[in-house]
């Protein structure tokens, strides 16, 4: 049996990356692999804990680089190895992995792979902080032996510009996405029945990343429209945000929807999902939307690669609420040119169905470069 070990910030359900990980265990020969997870943050309350257990992987806790100094950091994963005798570590937290993986590599852990999920990080933006990330990802690219990225923006910001790196794109259950129900059957059944009302639909971690604060402003302008726009998701910023809302006298407009499980339904349901990230690595909710026949208007910082060629994806700049506010009320006379079908083969084909994707995840577990 091969084990790996899969390291993270947390398991929460909002997680985009986490969903994609999820979605690969979920379907991979647990006979063949023994899988775990080490994650800094593991509540039992919206997170994948109880499931992974119950399939028989373990939740290791362990701290963060920044409580716990790197020392004490780097000793915890020495520890881990030494216990657990894994034969490959898969570490999803961008410079983080270079001190995960000189545990691994000292630990004589043949298979090192370093997965990058973003393409920017906030948190080091003083000098200080940016010079300590950038020698951590130099010591990445040392000691890894598999380099991953979802996109080329990740890539390029976890290994550099001319690095070489493996493209596994984020995917998606595309199962999930057969769904029998009409968009207005969906509708109805969730409680919007007027047909000509705009469902927008904004899904993801609030955080500062997401730029959720972006709608206030743009949903102010709409406030004469036909429009609404639910918003899915939990995270250090939801409480936040919603207090704005309401000072904003945006209750109406705004609908705040919670952490949901039925995803595809509320993309089959919405006229548009609105991503208007500062960076991003892939968003999988892009893929998912796409899979859902939903159109997607998204910052124009988001890789190319998010985008299916199938003119459903719009991008746009975040500096101008008026550019998005256009496009929004074109989306009710907007038309899939392609079948559903079309879309999931498209997906099929690069590689964005997890079905699909789990070859190249197998490939990572059992060759050493």
């Amino acid at each position: 049996m091969i084990r790996v070990l899969e390291v993270f910030d947390s398991l929460e359900i909002s997680g985009g990356v986490q969903g994609v990980v999820m979605n690969i265990f979920r379907k991979m020969d647990h006979q063949k692999y023994a899988v775990d997870f080490a994650v800094y943050d593991a509540p039992l309350e919206n997170s994948y804990q109880d499931e992974i257990e119950k399939i028989g992987g373990k939740v290791l806790q362990i701290q963060n680089l920044s409580e716990a100094g790197p020392m004490a950091f780097y000793k915890q994963f020495q520890e881990i190895f030494r216990r657990e005798h894994y034969d490959a570590v898969h570490a999803h937290n961008i410079h983080h992995n270079g001190l995960i993986l000189l545990a691994a590599q000292n630990a004589g852990i043949p298979i090192r792979i370093s997965h990058s999920h973003q393409a920017f990080d906030e948190r080091n933006e003083s000098f200080v902080r940016k010079l300590f990330a950038d020698g951590l990802k130099k010591l990445n690219n040392k000691v890894a032996t598999r380099k991953v990225a979802c996109s080329d923006l990740a890539a390029e910001f976890l290994y550099g510009k001319k690095s070489a790196y493996e493209f596994i794109p984020n995917a998606v259950n595309i199962a999930s996405f057969h769904i029998p129900e009409t968009k207005y059957d969906l509708r109805h059944e969730y409680g919007y029945q007027d047909d000509k009302q705009t469902i927008l639909l904004h899904i993801g971690r609030f955080s500062p990343q997401k730029n959720q604060f972006f709608f206030i402003k743009m949903m102010e302008k709409l406030k004469e429209e036909n429009v609404i726009l639910l918003m899915a998701g939990e995270g250090p910023l939801k409480e936040e945000f919603l207090e704005a809302v309401k000072i904003a006298e945006l209750e109406e407009k705004i609908h705040y929807i919670g952490l949901r499980k039925d995803i595809p339904q509320l993309l089959k349901m919405a006229d548009g999902m609105l991503l208007p990230s500062i960076y991003e690595g892939l968003p999988v909710v892009v893929v998912e939307a796409q899979a859902a026949g939903c159109h997607c208007l998204i910052s124009d910082v988001i890789t190319k690669q998010a985008d299916l060629q199938e003119g459903m994806v719009e991008y746009l700049p975040i500096d101008s609420e008026i550019r998005w506010i256009e496009c929004i009320k074109k989306l009710k006379s907007v038309k899939n040119l392609v079948s559903i079908d079309k879309i999931h083969q498209k997906m099929r084909d690069k590689k964005f169905d997890t079905e699909t994707n789990l070859e190249a995840w197998y490939d990572l577990y059992e060759k050493r470069s």
